[in-house]
């Protein structure tokens, strides 16, 4: 319904880590469904021990709305889910309140490999990439709270972070810049992407 199933082979998500850009981390997507924009990732934990293993946030937007996009990252493996059961997102806000995302139950989990490579130097070890794409319900709502904590929730198990005073601000202040990035793209660009043809009859 949401056709979700499409930002997989949409997506083209840039991984932060403090703020170098990794070109790994790519999805080219096909120009008949150009109807989306996403912005750059973000880490979504502070601290620099570890920093490569860390999830990233996105937002992705398409002409259905907006989604929350959530990579983990693990050495050894995808991770596991309870196939009964959506993987959520929670976040707790500053007053107490649990904001509940959902996948949509149609839309699978993403899995992913990314190859190591070398940064100055080091060796940047492959990662098995697994991406959660939650759906929004209302953006302006979801951007109006203040989160300190989020629980990637995946029936078997989950992650549980809660974030420290200072890097809470900037984890809220970086999901409405990618918000923000989200739509401004998707604005510019959005008569040709919902009108694809256009986009092949000019070229």
């Amino acid at each position: 319904m949401k056709k979700i199933a499409s930002i997989l082979f949409l997506l083209m998500a840039t991984v932060v880590c403090f703020a170098q850009e990794e070109a790994n981390d790519s999805i080219n997507k096909p120009s008949k469904f150009a109807s989306w924009t996403i912005s750059d990732a973000f880490q979504a934990e502070a601290g620099f021990a570890g920093s490569y293993w860390k999830p990233t946030f996105n937002i992705a937007l398409d002409k259905e709305g907006y989604y929350c996009v959530v990579n983990l990252y693990n050495q050894s493996g995808y991770y596991s889910i309870d196939r009964e059961t959506l993987p959520h997102l929670y976040l707790k806000t500053d007053d107490g309140r649990i904001v509940d995302l959902e996948m949509d139950g149609d839309e699978p989990v993403h899995k992913f490999y990314l190859k190591g490579y070398y940064a100055a130097r080091v060796w940047m070890p492959g990662r098995y990439v697994t991406r959660f794409i939650y759906f929004i319900p209302d953006i302006d709502e979801f951007l109006s709270n203040y989160y300190v904590k989020y629980r990637v929730w995946l029936g078997e198990g989950f992650k549980d972070v809660e974030m420290s005073k200072s890097y809470s601000k900037k984890f809220n202040n970086r999901l409405k810049d990618a918000a923000n990035q989200a739509t401004s793209e998707y604005e510019t660009k959005k008569h040709s992407l919902n009108n694809p043809l256009e986009t092949r009859w000019r070229n």
